[in-house]
């Protein structure tokens, strides 16, 4: 029998990949985006993630294998709604309906911006599912700009800390989460896959720079991993939602061509 897995994020990018991956490998994929997807939800908004569960419910049957939530990104006014609240919706909006599977499977789709330092108060906000409380921490960040710590423009710094802080927040609550009752108690796994530097639409006014692309280059120890390829993206997150995968939960796994081991080292 075929799987249903639903992928967030999914009309472009390591979304569109994923989706087209796993229907050229017989699967049923229900997409979900803003746009060019068969449910049309904003997950920065309590309305879209209504939205996603009803629409999924309705187009699976009330039963699906995997959950994919892949979604983020999006602009820094809308960046902890979409990247946290949005992604927990999902995973716990849509958690109901894999108990029919005999392999349920879910990933979230984090970034290595989730290694910045956690400012404010933010990622603890989150964590405490207080959304209005982290909304307003957002706007306290953005209005500071950077933290007088680092070398980034202050312009750039902020928003960027809001994505990374959200990620850090969606990371540390699906490991909290994953050996729960509700999760590894009824059987499903879920994982984390952190990525580095990829050749998507969302990176191409970064990756059109020479010096931010030298840079990123420089910061991705692999030889030949820079840039990522969505398709590279794709494989690993299939095999995380399939039945080959029958072990691993709770793990956050950096597929960043080497970036966190030596951002970190040894002793992380």
């Amino acid at each position: 029998m075929s799987r249903t897995v639903v992928v967030t994020g999914a009309a472009s990018g390591i979304g569109a990949a994923t989706a087209r991956y796993l229907t050229e490998r017989g699967a049923r994929v229900i997409t979900s985006d803003l746009h060019f997807a068969e449910v049309i939800a904003d997950l920065a908004t309590m309305e879209g993630r209504k939205a996603l569960v009803e629409g999924v419910r309705r187009l699976s049957d009330g039963r699906i294998d995997a959950i994919i939530a892949n979604a983020g990104g999006g602009p820094p006014e809308k960046s902890v709604q979409l990247n946290f609240f949005g992604a927990v919706a999902t995973l716990d909006g849509l958690r109901p309906l894999l108990a029919g599977s005999d392999a349920p499977r879910a990933v979230a789709v984090s970034s290595i911006a989730s290694l910045r330092p956690a400012r404010a108060g933010l990622v603890e906000a989150c964590l405490a599912l207080e959304e209005t409380e982290a909304l307003g921490i957002a706007r306290s960040i953005m209005e500071a700009g950077g933290d007088g710590n680092n070398p980034l423009p202050a312009a750039v710094q902020a928003p960027l800390d809001l994505y990374g802080n959200s990620k850090q927040a969606l990371q540390r609550w699906c490991r909290k989460v994953a050996p729960s009752v509700q999760w590894a108690g009824t059987g499903i796994l879920l994982n984390v896959v952190a990525l580095g530097f990829y050749d998507t639409p969302a990176a191409a006014y970064v990756l059109q720079n020479p010096e931010a692309r030298e840079a990123m280059a420089q910061m991705t120890p692999l030889k030949g991993a820079f840039p990522g390829h969505a398709d590279e993206a794709a494989r690993l997150l299939a095999w995380l939602v399939g039945r080959d995968n029958s072990q691993l939960t709770g793990q956050i796994l950096f597929a960043d061509g080497g970036f966190e081991a030596k951002a970190l080292g040894a002793a992380a």
